[in-house]
C-alpha cells in the first residue's frame, strides 16, 4: 500500500490561480516522483469542504488542518477575509495558520511551507491595511524563524516550489528551519559611495542653515535622511533582517531620486533574487540619466540591465543592452566602461557556445585592463578565458589561467574572486581524473561562498560536488548536491543553472535506471536550453530520444 501525504493549502483569496496550480502540482507528483518512491500526495484545502458540505464551514476546515502531513500557507498581497468569530485571528487564513503551528510545537507536524508572491516596491511603498498586515507577518517569520518561507514570481515558480519542497519532504531532506538566518552583504564600493553622499550633505545643510537659506536646507535634509535611510537598510540587510530592509528599500526607491541611493536598492533586490523589482529600480534610473544621453551614468544602467536580462534567459536583449552600453562608453572614450561591456559579451558568446567571439571579446577587456593596470578586471578575464579554455579542452592553458587570476586577487584580497578560480581549478582536476584534488577545491569554494552568501557561487559548487560525486558512482550524494544547487537556481532565477541541474538530475536517474524521472528532468531542461540558444539542447535533445526509445522496447 502505498504512503500517503495530506496537503493542505490555505491562502486568501487573490490566488484562486495558485491554488489552481498547486492542485496540478500534486497530480504531476503523483504521477512520476510520487510512483516511483510509492506514495502518494493529497490536496487539501476549503474547496474539498465546500464540495463535501456544500458550504465554507470553518470547523470542517480546521478538521482538515488538524490531520494533514505538510500546511502550505500561500500570501501575496491580502491578508485574508475578515472573521469576527475567529478572535484574536483577524482571517481565517491567520486562524488556519495558527492552528497548523501551535499542532507543529505539540506534535512537531504537519510540517508549514510558507509562500509569498513578490510584491513591487511601488505597492509596499504605499501599503494599505491589507498588504501591511502582509508585511508584518513576514517580519514576524523572519525574526522567530520557526518556519521555512520562500518567495515566488508567477505560477510556473510556485509549482516547482511547491514540487521540490515536497519532494524533500518525503525524503526527509528538508533543511531545519532554525538555521543561521540569511545575510545580504551589499557591495562595499556602493556604500562608501552613500556614506560619502551622506556627509556632503550634511556639510552643505550646516553651509544652508548658516547662510540662512531655509529651502535648499530642506532639500538637503531630505537627501541626508535618505541616504542615512540606505545605510540603515543596507546595515539591516547585513544582519540578515532582510524584511526590514525590504520595505525600508521599497520606500527608498520610490522617494528618492539620488541615484547612489537607486543604485544600492538595484543591488539589493537583485541579490536577493527580486529580479522584477530590480528591473523597475534601473528603469527609475534610466528615466533619470536619460535613455539617449551619451553618459557613463546611462551606460552604466544599459550594462546593468543586460546582466538581469542575461540572468534571465533573455540573451538577445542582454546583447542589446551591452551593445547600448559599450556604444556609449566608445563614445565617451571611457575604456573601463568598454572593458566590462567586452567581459560582459564575451560571457554571453561564451553561453551561445560561440567560443572564438567569446574569446575575442575576452581578449580586448583584457587588454584593455592591463593598459589601465585594473587589476580586478584582469583577474576576471583570466578567469574567464581559463573557463573558454577548458571548455575546449585545453586544461594545461585552462589551469595557466585561473592560476594568473587567483594570484591577483589573492593579492586584492577579494575571496569571491578566489572562490571562482577555486572552483574552477577544480573543475580542470576532475576533467584530468584528479578527484580527490578536485574535492578539496570546491570544498574551498563552497566555503567561501557560504561565508560571503554568494548564491550564484554556493550554487555552482554545489552542482560541481555533484557531478563529482556521480563520477565516484555515489548517487545519493550527488542528487543531494544538484537537489541544493537546483534550489538556489529556482529562487535567484539563474536559469542556465536550472537547466544544468535540471540535466544532471536526468543524467543521475538515467544511471540508476530510473528512465520515467529522468525523462521529466530533461523534459525542464531542454525548453531553457533552447531559450538560451545554447548548444547544450543538442545533447539534450539526443538523452531524450534515447530513454523515450529504451522505454518503447
Amino acid at each position: 500500500m502505498k504512503r500517503q501525504i495530506s496537503v493542505f493549502i490555505a491562502s486568501p483569496g487573490d490566488l484562486s490561480n495558485e491554488r489552481e496550480y498547486f492542485r496540478k502540482a500534486i497530480n504531476q507528483l503523483n504521477v512520476g516522483f510520487g510512483d516511483g518512491a510509492d506514495l502518494e500526495f493529497n490536496a487539501l484545502g476549503w474547496e474539498d469542504t465546500l464540495a463535501s458540505t456544500g458550504r465554507r464551514n470553518q470547523s470542517v476546515i480546521n478538521e482538515d488542518i488538524d490531520r494533514c502531513d505538510v500546511f502550505i500557507l500561500v500570501m501575496n498581497r491580502r491578508w485574508g477575509q475578515p472573521a469576527p468569530d475567529a478572535q484574536p485571528f483577524s482571517s481565517y487564513t491567520e486562524e488556519e495558520f495558527h492552528r497548523a503551528l501551535e499542532r507543529w510545537k505539540k506534535e512537531e507536524k504537519p510540517e508549514i511551507f510558507v509562500f509569498f508572491k513578490r510584491v513591487d516596491p511601488e505597492s509596499e511603498a504605499d501599503a494599505g491595511p491589507q498588504l501591511k498586515k502582509v508585511m508584518e507577518f513576514r517580519k514576524q517569520l523572519e525574526e522567530t524563524r520557526q518556519v521555512l518561507y520562500h518567495y515566488f514570481d508567477d505560477e510556473k515558480s510556485f509549482v516547482s516550489e511547491v514540487d521540490r519542497h515536497l519532494r524533500a519532504f518525503a525524503k526527509d531532506e528538508l533543511p531545519k528551519s532554525d538555521k543561521q538566518r540569511d545575510m545580504n552583504v551589499l557591495p562595499l564600493s556602493a556604500l562608501n559611495e552613500v556614506e560619502k553622499a551622506k556627509n556632503l550633505a550634511i556639510t552643505k545643510m550646516k553651509e544652508a542653515e548658516d547662510a540662512r537659506d531655509a529651502k535648499r536646507e530642506a532639500l538637503l535634509k531630505v537627501e541626508a535622511m535618505q541616504l542615512q535611510m540606505a545605510e540603515d537598510a543596507a546595515q539591516l540587510s547585513l544582519e540578515g533582517r532582510i524584511e526590514y530592509a525590504r520595505q525600508k528599500f521599497a520606500q527608498l526607491v520610490v522617494e528618492t531620486m539620488n541615484l547612489r541611493v537607486l543604485l544600492l536598492g538595484y543591488e539589493f533586490y537583485k541579490r536577493t533574487g527580486d529580479l522584477d523589482s530590480a528591473f523597475l529600480v534601473l528603469k527609475k534610473l534610466l528615466d533619470i540619466s536619460g535613455p539617449d544621453e551619451h553618459s557613463q551614468g546611462t551606460a552604466m544602467v544599459y550594462g546593468n540591465l543586460g546582466v538581469l536580462y542575461k540572468t534571465r534567459g533573455e540573451l538577445e536583449r542582454a546583447e542589446d543592452m551591452y551593445q547600448k552600453s559599450l556604444a556609449i562608453n566608445e563614445a565617451l572614450g571611457h575604456k573601463a566602461g568598454m572593458a566590462s561591456q567586452y567581459g560582459n559579451l564575451g560571457v554571453l558568446y561564451k553561453i551561445r557556445g560561440e567560443l572564438d567571439r567569446a574569446e575575442e571579446m575576452y581578449r580586448k577587456s583584457l587588454a584593455i585592463n592591463v593598459a589601465l593596470n585594473r587589476k580586478k578586471g584582469m583577474a576576471n578575464q583570466y578567469g574567464n578565458l581559463g573557463v573558454l579554455y577548458r571548455r575546449r579542452g585545453d586544461f594545461d592553458l585552462a589551469e595557466e589561467m585561473f592560476q594568473k587570476s587567483l594570484v591577483i586577487f589573492e593579492a586584492l584580497g577579494l575571496n569571491d574572486g578566489m572562490a571562482s578560480n577555486y572552483g574552477n581549478l577544480g573543475n580542470v582536476y576532475k576533467a584530468r581524473g584528479e578527484l580527490e584534488h578536485a574535492e578539496k577545491m570546491y570544498q574551498k569554494a563552497l566555503v567561501i561562498n557560504e561565508a560571503l552568501e554568494r548564491k550564484e557561487g554556493m550554487a555552482k559548487q554545489y552542482g560541481n560536488l555533484g557531478t563529482l560525486y556521480m563520477t565516484r558512482g555515489e548517487f545519493d550524494r550527488a542528487e543531494e548536491m544538484y537537489q541544493k544547487s537546483l534550489a538556489i537556481n529556482v529562487s535567484q532565477g539563474f536559469k542556465e543553472g536550472m537547466a544544468n541541474q535540471y540535466g544532471n538530475l536526468g543524467n543521475l536517474y538515467k544511471a540508476r535506471g530510473e528512465f520515467q524521472r529522468a525523462e521529466a528532468m530533461y523534459q525542464k531542461a531542454l525548453p531553457i536550453f533552447e531559450y538560451l540558444k545554447s548548444p547544450l539542447k543538442n545533447s539534450v535533445i539526443e538523452l531524450l530520444s534515447d530513454i523515450q526509445s529504451r522505454a518503447a522496447g
